[in-house]
């Protein structure tokens, strides 16, 4: 019955953790979404009706920004719409418009916006909207016909410049280029996770075993059955939590990514999970105060964070910080993981940064197990002496 509970137990804890990142991950890649707003609701009011109104009415149909879902009649009208929140930019023509533009007197295409829509919204449509009105009334300058404003190509005045950039950015289509840092702001939860799961659980059996035998003041003390199950039991449930979060997250906001290398990525996440946790299982072995063991994560993740090198070029920083950013494992697991998930490498590639988590791995589990060696050793000469002590006592009490 007891492995049953266990296997629940650890089941029920990976889907809440998995629940609670798949939140926090979620909140942080909503950062890095591309909120550039496309198919903006749009109505025109034409009081011109002329050859030039129809050329400006066409090129904003033509823009992928806006979506031009009404002609209302006047002015009033458009302003009905805006107010019961039916298209969020109008765009209002002048008359006389074309007539203005012939004798070279200046006309200006109103914007009407909704200023109680998101604040992106009117400001890229104005943007836009200024775009569109500079290009014609450049080609007005070139003497373009107006029929041909926008829409036919002009060989001796070309309407493009001949140089232009365009952007691709290898992540994913929906994401700015700043979302390179959002591996890192989730391994700032990894680290916090992974740190804080075996120390609840080892400073839970503590707990238990101190009310039951008085002389453990430490957890390094307790039982080997109440030391080494917490470590891998909490490592299969923060890495199980933690893959589940970030393939679930990078789903959501399509993320592209293969069968492949998603258990790559697991295997990288997993690696820097244990890496973690031998930090905080060697603490929680050796120092029983949780105060101060707050304290302590708290200087290990902050640091870890900021001097990773990617809220901070790496280039950019100081020495020192570059330093100290190269003595946390947070630094090794993004530069092993962005190759892999990013430009989908193999785990050869990164192998240099892996072995560094290795390292972390094993020299601190080294440690640990000495704090354990050390910890048992006290437990029998504590054991003994509380024997003692008890044996005295009773022989005073039958003497009494």
């Amino acid at each position: 019955m007891k492995p049953i509970k266990l296997i629940a137990t650890v089941l029920l804890r990976i889907v809440l953790i998995s629940a609670a990142l798949v939140l926090f991950f979620s909140l942080m890649a909503g950062m890095y979404y591309k909120s550039s707003p496309r198919r903006i609701k749009t109505a025109i009011v034409d009081e011109d009706h002329s050859p030039l109104s129809r050329s400006i009415a066409h090129n904003i149909r033509a823009s992928e920004y806006f979506d031009v879902t009404g002609q209302p009649v006047d002015y009033l009208e458009l302003q009905k719409q805006l107010d019961e929140g039916v298209v969020d930019v109008g765009v209002v023509i002048p008359h006389d418009a074309y007539r203005d533009v012939l004798n070279h007197r200046n006309v200006r295409v109103l914007a009407v916006l909704n200023g109680t829509a998101n604040p992106i919204v009117p400001k890229m449509s104005l943007m836009m909207l200024n775009k569109i009105v500079m290009t014609l009334s450049t080609q007005l300058s070139m003497k373009i016909r107006v029929e041909d404003l926008g829409t036919v190509p002009n060989v001796r005045h070309a309407k493009k410049p001949l140089l232009m950039v365009s952007e691709r950015v290898f992540y994913a289509p929906g994401f700015s280029m700043e979302s390179s840092m959002l591996p890192a702001f989730m391994g700032l939860a990894m680290q916090i996770v992974s740190m804080l799961i075996v120390l609840f659980a080892l400073m839970s059996n503590l707990n238990l075993v101190k009310a039951k035998l008085g002389y453990i003041r430490q957890a390094r003390q307790l039982p080997l059955k109440a030391i080494i199950p917490p470590f891998f039991i909490s490592w299969i449930i923060v890495s199980s939590g933690i893959s589940i979060a970030f393939f679930t997250t990078m789903r959501l906001f399509h993320v592209p990514f293969t069968e492949h290398t998603m258990w790559e990525v697991v295997g990288i996440i997993s690696v820097f999970v244990m890496a973690m946790e031998s930090i905080s299982y060697f603490l929680t072995l050796n120092i029983h105060n949780g105060a101060i063991l707050a304290g302590l994560i708290t200087l290990i993740v902050m640091p870890a964070f900021m001097y990773s090198g990617f809220l901070i070029p790496q280039e950019q920083m100081a020495p020192v910080p570059d330093m100290i950013g190269s003595w946390f494992p947070l630094r090794y697991y993004l530069k092993a993981l962005y190759p892999v998930f990013n430009h989908h490498q193999s785990l050869h590639f990164v192998r240099p940064q892996l072995n560094v988590l290795f390292l972390y791995i094993a020299g601190f589990l080294t440690l640990s197990v000495i704090s354990i060696i050390i910890g048992q050793m006290e437990r029998h000469y504590r054991r003994k002496k509380s024997i003692k002590v008890t044996n005295e006592v009773n022989i005073e009490e039958e003497k009494a």
